[in-house]
């Protein structure tokens, strides 16, 4: 499976796939993405993001992947009986089914695609945001081997739970008045000069706005979002 608007820098991308996919023990591949252009929160958010799926991998598998590239061995679709067709984020949600049948599902450090940012970043992440917490939170019902439990159980943590420590850390430092609580506002405020802090912020602000609209629309059909080479989001 692939995007229209995939870009796949090595021209032996779908070879190495098919590669990794002859191993007994793959169930599932995808691939590391980086965005088209570089710079801005999109790209330090990558950054990041691609060691966390990376590492994933290397434990047992990953449950997140990518709509860029998305390989799957026929007999583990099978054995899941198909793509879910009842939340947005089929392709990540297709891996977990097949690492919690027992194969592995896995991004690897040779794959690696380009991605074109939208122009209306904020509408394309919060989308992006709703179909990643419908995934977790259709996943923790799910029974699986022990190797998949801690990626799964940290991945849902970071999605589902996580994001709502921020704005409750500063409601409630906030509500003190204290000296010290007004110096730790300021030093976080401060500290979104510093891009990684930054990217961390915009998602956990993604994260909570996806999860408020899964309340009354999952949108899982969309129209296309125009798209840029341009990558900076500030």
């Amino acid at each position: 499976m692939t995007d229209a608007d995939s870009h796949w820098p090595d021209p032996q991308t779908l070879r190495k796939a098919a590669r990794w996919l002859a191993d007994p023990s793959v169930g599932a591949v995808t691939c590391l993405k980086r965005p088209a252009g570089g710079g801005g929160v999109e790209a330090a958010y990558r950054g990041y993001y691609n060691v966390l799926r990376l590492a994933e991998s290397k434990m047992w598998a990953t449950p997140i992947f990518h709509g860029e590239l998305a390989a799957f061995k026929k007999e583990a679709l099978e054995k899941i009986g198909g793509f879910p067709a009842h939340l947005g984020a089929d392709d990540s949600h297709t891996a977990v089914l097949i690492a919690a049948s027992g194969y592995r599902a896995i991004a690897p450090e040779d794959l690696h695609c380009v991605e074109l940012v939208p122009r209306r970043y904020w509408r394309w992440r919060v989308r992006r945001a709703q179909h990643l917490v419908q995934h977790f939170a259709a996943s923790l019902r799910l029974k699986t081997p022990r190797r998949l439990k801690l990626p799964l159980y940290a991945e849902a943590y970071l999605h589902l739970v996580n994001p709502w420590l921020l704005p409750g850390a500063a409601a409630s430092l906030a509500a003190s008045g204290g000296l010290p609580a007004l110096a730790l506002l300021g030093a976080g405020l401060a500290a979104l000069f510093y891009k990684p802090y930054r990217a961390w912020v915009a998602m956990q602000l993604y994260l909570m706005a996806g999860a408020v609209r899964n309340l009354w629309t999952r949108d899982l059909a969309w129209r296309k979002e125009e798209k840029t080479a341009t990558a900076s989001r500030r």
